[in-house]
């Protein structure tokens, strides 16, 4: 089995939930009482928002780099960035160690297009829904079209992750937000499905029901971080379809 080095904390609530099923995934598959090879590097989340508030990209790319950089010398084999806005620095991460960043965004491409959809609605952060490293990715590489919510929305919800759900609270009010915003953007906007593309998301909207599929970014990218760590060959989500 190969190790998997997962950059974590942000926040750690999904971080915790990574954990659980990348371990779940291998004992699965392996029976018995085994579990998954991995180091975790958990990051200072409050850390991580001073930079990206301060837009110092510069002191934003470090701690990510540095992060990959001592999970590398802990024995990494790949590394798994346990957030999507975190995704923003797999480029520096790959440049910087060799390593090879299994992306978020590729896995959750991969799902939506076995589901047969090719138009989805994307919620995350405000970094995520608005900047290239998540949206364009899905576009450019597995031929989706993705649609947003209005920038007001964006705001409020980026205001609800930062502000409650990175801090552990998941409210009634979140929910009801992130269900009508999606209702909406499959109303209006004729997508098929959503894409949870905050990893707080998941936890949030656990046992919601809804009239559209959503697409698990945390669950997804977990499994299949397990079963990068499990494959004798590597590589097993390719950064385009097949």
């Amino acid at each position: 089995m190969r190790t998997a080095g997962l950059i974590g904390g942000v926040s750690w609530h999904a971080t915790l939930e990574y954990y659980r099923v990348i371990n779940s995934v291998v004992a699965r598959v392996r029976g018995g009482a085994a579990s998954a090879r991995l180091v975790l590097l958990s990051l200072d989340f409050e850390e991580v928002l001073r930079a990206g508030r301060d837009d110092s990209d510069g002191e934003h790319a470090r701690i990510y780099t540095d992060a990959a950089r001592a999970l590398q010398r802990a024995g990494a084999d790949f590394i798994v960035i346990c957030s999507n806005t975190g995704h923003r620095r797999a480029d520096e991460i790959e440049q910087a160690t060799g390593l090879e960043v299994l992306h978020i965004a590729d896995v959750t491409a991969k799902a939506v297009r076995a589901a047969g959809h090719s138009r989805v609605a994307l919620l995350g952060t405000a970094a995520t829904m608005e900047g290239p490293f998540i949206k364009r990715r899905i576009e450019s590489r597995w031929d989706l079209d993705v649609v947003v919510p209005d920038a007001g929305t964006r705001r409020a919800l980026d205001r609800l992750i930062v502000d409650e759900m990175s801090r552990g609270i998941f409210s009634d009010t979140a929910r009801t937000f992130a269900l009508q915003v999606m209702d909406r953007l499959h109303r209006e906007r004729g997508a098929q499905g959503t894409i949870l593309g905050c990893t707080e998301l998941p936890i949030l909207l656990s046992g919601s029901q809804s009239r559209w599929p959503m697409f698990d970014t945390l669950r997804l990218h977990a499994e299949a971080a397990a079963e990068h760590a499990l494959s004798a060959h590597g590589r097993p989500i390719v950064g385009v379809p097949g």
